[in-house]
């Protein structure tokens, strides 16, 4: 199953819009954004006069430290404006050597790129009260997502349990090897799975090479599928494994060699790169293909 992931610092509202409409006609199954971006999902559908019961809804809440949790900043006394940053931002995030917030997904590509130190990333930490407002309101939610990219086993229990406490429908673990070993992976999934035991649903989201799916490489997939397999090869269902980081056009063949047959793909820079600049008919037919492709595997 295809599952777009449209950036946990995203909040740019046409952008979210655009693509959720053109995914949902091309038949994606999930799709994953920041809390406080909740009810795009719904209005964009809506207008599509699509019914959202026939998709999923997913909000992701980093523990912090977490990657996909930051923003970045320019220093503009450091900066010597080369515009490196501004060609490299996947979300066109850069303008003036300002960094437009609403539009950083924290993929630190930019500070990747600058040679003078001149771009920070800090940590954003409303996103769990966003979530809190957002379960007031009872919007449609279908999963919450946990990413958890950092070395702290207790603080990634200590966020799970409080999001558990808070909601009983399916949630998401999203963690990747950076920080773990397989087998210490895994023994957090079983920590997690006791405290999700009354919870609807549990998945893990084996995460490889973080916002990198753009870079179409079979190297750019293959940490995240190789996880996935280390997982399956442990003893865990991979019926409940969801892929992301660096999944992209190499992703499922390499799967499907591998014998892995994971519950979905997430695609996020990949897939929101593909239609980029194209008119509606094209990005339509490029958006089918991917979730076609997905849905065969």
């Amino acid at each position: 199953m295809f599952k777009l992931i449209l950036g946990l610092g995203n909040c740019d509202i046409q952008n979210i819009k655009a693509l959720v409409k053109l995914y949902a006609k091309a038949g994606a199954w999930m799709f994953d954004v920041s809390p406080k971006m909740l009810p795009v999902l719904s209005q964009a559908i809506l207008e599509e006069n699509l019914d959202p019961d026939n998709y999923k809804f997913c909000v992701s809440i980093p523990v912090e430290g977490d990657i996909h949790g930051k923003k970045a900043h320019i220093d503009l006394k450091k900066c010597k404006k080369c515009k490196k940053c501004v060609k490299a931002c996947p979300q066109g995030a850069i303008e003036d050597f300002v960094v437009n917030s609403t539009k950083c997904i924290g993929c630190s590509i930019c500070k990747k790129k600058c040679s003078h130190n001149a771009v920070k990333l800090s940590d954003d930490t409303s996103y769990y009260k966003e979530f809190k407002e957002v379960l007031k309101q009872g919007i449609k939610l279908d999963c919450v997502e946990l990413h958890a990219s950092v070395d702290d086993e207790k603080k990634i229990l200590g966020l799970l349990k409080k999001i558990s406490k808070k909601y009983k429908g399916a949630i998401s673990l999203c963690i990747s090897r950076k920080h773990f070993s397989n087998l210490a992976a895994f023994s957090l999934i079983k920590k997690a799975q006791k405290i999700l035991q009354d919870n609807l649903d549990f998945y893990v989201q084996a995460d490889g090479k973080s916002m990198n799916g753009a870079d179409k490489e079979l190297s750019s997939t293959l940490e995240c599928v190789a996880f996935a397999l280390s997982l399956k090869d442990l003893g865990f269902d991979e019926k409940k494994i969801i892929l992301s980081g660096g999944v992209n056009e190499y992703t499922k063949n390499l799967c499907e060699k591998l014998s892995l047959s994971p519950l979905a793909f997430g695609f996020g820079t990949y897939a929101r790169n593909k239609v980029k600049n194209l008119d509606e008919q094209q990005a339509l037919e490029v958006a089918l293909k991917l979730v076609k492709d997905v849905s065969e595997a």
